[in-house]
């Protein structure tokens, strides 16, 4: 491979973490809480960690440079790949419209880690699980063989409910692209505390999916060409999450990060030919640092 394909899927490497990971980095930070207004909060962490793909097929994600940049005006703000507007913000209670970006297309990238990272590729891939199988099974569809999905940008709203220690949000988005056509309900509850010197998060969540995003990036038909015995129209369902955040301060601008993650996918997913893992999973260790 060349060098420049090698730089294009590096750049695609760090995007992925910027969109999938960046907004877990600081475990006790809660948004606007943290962050003094029209002030930039601009950091990275560099670590080693990954992603699993539960594409047939699909090559586990590396994190290894995860930026986090945040801006928080008087009412509009940028935090990683959300901009949006705060309608209200009391210390207890907000309510903000914003637009992001829909991670489902991660998936459908053709990651190639020891292309970019060499030898520690193969160590990020086993150390987070075995790739999948190959041959594939007579019933399963490899990423490889499927047309691209697209990108999506979603819309939304989103209340949150804070006290001391936790947070609730709840938020319901839809495509703004026109490009899946569907819509997302979730619910999210937020936990945090300090153990020792270190704060830590707990978070489950739990989303639902429509049918139209679902089909539209695990469903299979004649825009993939391959058998029509292979069809299949996905469908709407909920998938439950927990995630677990660490971080210790180690001076004012480092600290070490830990973070793990875990998310049930329902059948109306996993049942695809697309699809041959029943979960995904991330875990990621390393160390922050905020430019001040």
């Amino acid at each position: 491979m060349g060098t420049n394909s090698i730089k294009k899927l590096g750049a695609k490497c760090i995007l992925l973490c910027f969109f999938t990971l960046a907004k877990y980095a600081y475990a006790d930070c809660n948004s606007a809480q943290c962050i003094e207004t029209e002030k930039w909060r601009v950091g990275i962490a560099l670590g080693a960690g990954a992603k699993t793909n539960p594409l047939v097929g699909g090559d586990a994600i590396p994190l290894v440079l995860i930026p986090d940049i945040a801006y928080y005006g008087d009412n509009v703000y940028l935090d990683n790949a959300e901009v949006g507007y705060q309608w209200i913000q009391t210390p207890t209670f907000a309510l903000d419209t914003f637009f992001s970006v829909n991670t489902e297309k991660a998936f459908f990238t053709f990651w190639h880690p020891s292309n970019v990272l060499g030898a520690s590729g193969h160590f990020l891939s086993n150390a987070i699980g075995p790739t999948n199988a190959s041959p594939f099974d007579d019933r399963q569809v490899s990423v490889d063989e499927v047309k691209s999905r697209k990108w999506a940008i979603d819309a939304g709203v989103r209340w949150h409910k804070r006290s001391a220690h936790s947070q609730w949000r709840i938020a319901v988005k839809t495509d703004a692209s026109n490009v899946h056509h569907g819509h997302q309900f979730e619910i999210s509850y937020q936990h945090h505390w300090s153990l020792n010197e270190w704060q830590v998060s707990l978070a489950p969540t739990v989303i639902w999916k429509s049918s139209k995003l679902v089909d539209y990036y695990y469903g299979v038909d004649q825009q993939d060409n391959v058998l029509r015995d292979l069809y299949y129209d996905a469908s709407a369902g909920w998938q439950p999450s927990l995630a677990l955040s660490a971080n210790k301060k180690i001076n004012q601008q480092w600290q070490w990060l830990i973070r793990t993650s875990v998310t049930w996918l329902h059948s109306g997913m996993t049942n695809s030919p697309l699809v041959d893992k029943k979960y995904t999973s991330t875990v990621f260790i390393g160390l922050g640092y905020v430019f001040r």
